[in-house]
C-alpha cells in the first residue's frame, strides 16, 4: 500500500546562504520503502532516485540541510532556484511507478 500523501523537501547549500541546491518530492509505502524524485542539475530534469533522497530524510548528517516544505513553497522554490517547474502529482505518480518498475534506485542510467 502507498501513503497517498506527497511530501516535499528543499536541500539548502552548505554555505548557510539559504540557497536551494535541489528539491525532492516523495511518498512512503506501508512497508517502509520510499518512492522519491529529486532535481538533477546535471541533467536539468526531475529523476526517480530514492536511494539519493533517503539520506536527507533519515541520516542526521544530511537532515540539517533539508527543510520540509509544502507543495506551494516547493513550486515557488523550484521556479526561483532550479529554473524548473515541479511536476504535478499525477506526473510524480507516473515517475514513481516508472522508476520503481525500472529499478532506478539511484536515478535512470546515464547515457
Amino acid at each position: 500500500m502507498i501513503d497517498p500523501r506527497f511530501y516535499y523537501k528543499a536541500v539548502l547549500h552548505t554555505d548557510g546562504s539559504g540557497r536551494v541546491t535541489t528539491g525532492m518530492a516523495y511518498q512512503t509505502l506501508k512497508d517502509g520503502r520510499l518512492r522519491a524524485v529529486k532535481w538533477s542539475a546535471p541533467r536539468g530534469a526531475w529523476e526517480y532516485a530514492p536511494a539519493i533522497v533517503s539520506p536527507y530524510l533519515y541520516d542526521p548528517e544530511y537532515q540539517e540541510r533539508a527543510e520540509q516544505i509544502d507543495r506551494s513553497t516547493a513550486e515557488r522554490l523550484s521556479r526561483e532556484f532550479l529554473q524548473s517547474e515541479l511536476p504535478d502529482e499525477r506526473i510524480l505518480t507516473e515517475m514513481f511507478d516508472e522508476g520503481q518498475r525500472m529499478g532506478w534506485e539511484f536515478g535512470p542510467p546515464r547515457q
